[in-house]
């Protein structure tokens, strides 16, 4: 024991002695492992890996604007050596995040829903605010010395584990996964100064709280219709809709306002005209019950008040309760062998029910799979060398099967390539700018909107009037065309 509590201390003491460092914020001595130089480093391969599994939205003015607007924010913060890069990505998703070194992005999924420049200025601030007082750095020292502690007193009783000190798990959980309340709070209190000196109100922040708690009500009420648990991982998902102490934080900021003669609105809703919303054309287009892909050449259709849900591993359709859901992945096409072979090469031998069919001249089989404890729906479809395998489960044995089975059975026999009146729907749906009319409600503008669930929560999500504010004549909004 002794002889353990002296190797604790020959390497834990010169980690304290060397690994503080002076914050650039707060001034006070914050232990870190890693000098700036590391920090950058680090952001510029994780800045690479991002960009490799999300792509850069393809709109150089909407970037550049971006840009310009972060750039403005950083000449007046605590790090204005940095070079910064704010990076629109090309995902749905409505969040934004940084990475160590002055690397930030922001979702067009997030952009969509904010309504102006000061709520754009707030997002960036924020984010800014994390890399200014290098907040991940931080996490990743403490979760550092914590695996290397583990790692030493694992290797004095005899079981060092290899895989404890894993800088790469390290960094992910440090940006990807959130901060913390304290933290998030002091990024916060950071964007909003940044944002006052550059001369926007702070009431931008305020609005954009509300914009995204707004989005963790509806995300969790989609949950709820799914039969999911699911917790949102947004931007400023920690702080409650009415947060004094974010109001307290982030108002000590006016004081620094600058005189300014910029618009709070700017130009905002001009530079997001046409920005694509949801799906974009690479993963296919949900539009209504429908589901268009140009590369695929693919038209598939969901029954009546089923849920279309695109992720990025599969295609999946959910019953209106969530209690049965088909998914369908693609893959190469690789034997040589007829649909009913690969279905039984690949799920089971002793498949039930199985039919052979063409689907628009596609040869496809079907089947069911019967087990102990479920029965499953399962279809192979050729085409263009690729195989389309679709897969219906139920979530509860006991549910009528044969009823979510019929369903399962009409999204199959959907499938069909793109006829030339359908080519333009694989096209992405846009957000545009409207005027509202005499007699317009969400209700009346739902009706006729693309958007492929909820279109009136979402358009209402849009213009921050969740979950029932009114329309006013002459009022410009967004809708998705």
């Amino acid at each position: 024991m002794k002889r353990s509590w002296l190797l604790l201390s020959s390497f834990v003491l010169p980690f304290l002695y060397y690994g503080c460092a002076v914050n650039p914020v707060s001034g006070n001595q914050d232990f870190v492992l890693m000098s700036e130089n590391q920090e950058i480093a680090m952001g510029k391969r994780y800045n690479a890996e991002v960009l490799k599994q999300i792509p850069v939205y393809s709109d150089n003015e909407l970037q550049q604007y971006v840009q310009a607007l972060g750039e403005s924010l950083a000449k007046n913060s605590h790090r204005s050596n940095l070079i910064y890069r704010f990076t629109v990505l090309d995902s749905p998703d409505v969040n934004a995040f940084a990475l160590p070194g002055g690397y930030i992005f922001i979702y067009r999924g997030l952009m969509a829903y904010l309504s102006s420049e000061e709520e754009l200025a707030a997002v960036l601030g924020h984010e800014l605010g994390h890399v200014t007082a290098r907040h991940s750095v931080q996490q990743i020292s403490q979760s550092q010395l914590f695996d290397i502690l583990t790692t030493i007193v694992g290797g004095v009783g005899g079981q060092s584990n290899s895989t404890a000190y894993n800088i790469t798990n390290l960094a992910k959980g440090a940006f990807l996964a959130g901060y913390g309340r304290k933290l998030e709070l002091q990024a916060d209190e950071l964007g909003a100064e940044y944002m006052a000196l550059d001369g926007y109100s702070t009431e931008g922040m305020l609005k954009t709280l509300s914009v995204l708690k707004d989005q963790e009500v509806y995300s969790k009420e989609v949950s709820k219709r799914r039969g999911q648990t699911q917790t949102y991982h947004g931007v400023f998902a920690s702080h409650p809709k009415n947060d004094k102490r974010f109001q307290e934080v982030i108002s000590r900021a006016e004081v620094l306002k600058e005189d300014s003669s910029k618009d709070p609105v700017g130009n905002y809703l001009n530079k997001i005209e046409g920005l694509v919303f949801g799906d974009n054309e690479a993963s296919g287009v949900r539009r209504g019950r429908d589901f268009y892909h140009s590369s695929l050449d693919l038209h598939l259709q969901a029954p009546k008040n089923w849920e279309i849900i695109n992720t990025s591993r599969r295609l999946i359709f959910s019953s209106p309760d969530g209690e049965g859901y088909l998914a369908l992945e693609v893959e190469d096409q690789n034997m040589r062998e007829s649909p009913r072979e690969y279905l039984k090469r690949n799920f089971s031998k002793n498949i039930y029910e199985a039919e052979d069919l063409l689907l628009d001249n596609y040869e496809a089989s079907k089947t069911i799979i019967y087990s102990a404890n479920e029965r499953v729906r399962v279809a192979a479809v050729y085409k263009d060398r690729k195989v389309f395998t679709f897969i219906g489960r139920t979530k509860n044995f006991e549910k009528d099967f044969s009823s979510l089975d019929k369903g399962f059975v009409e999204i199959i026999n959907s499938f069909s390539r793109l006829k030339n009146e359908e080519i333009p729907l694989s096209l992405p749906l846009r957000i545009r700018s409207y005027k509202v009319n005499q007699g317009d409600t969400y209700n009346s503008l739902s009706l006729r909107s693309p958007i492929p669930f909820d279109p009136e929560d979402k358009l209402r999500l849009l213009n921050g009037d969740y979950p029932n504010g009114k329309l006013t004549v002459g009022r410009t909004i967004k809708i998705v065309e």
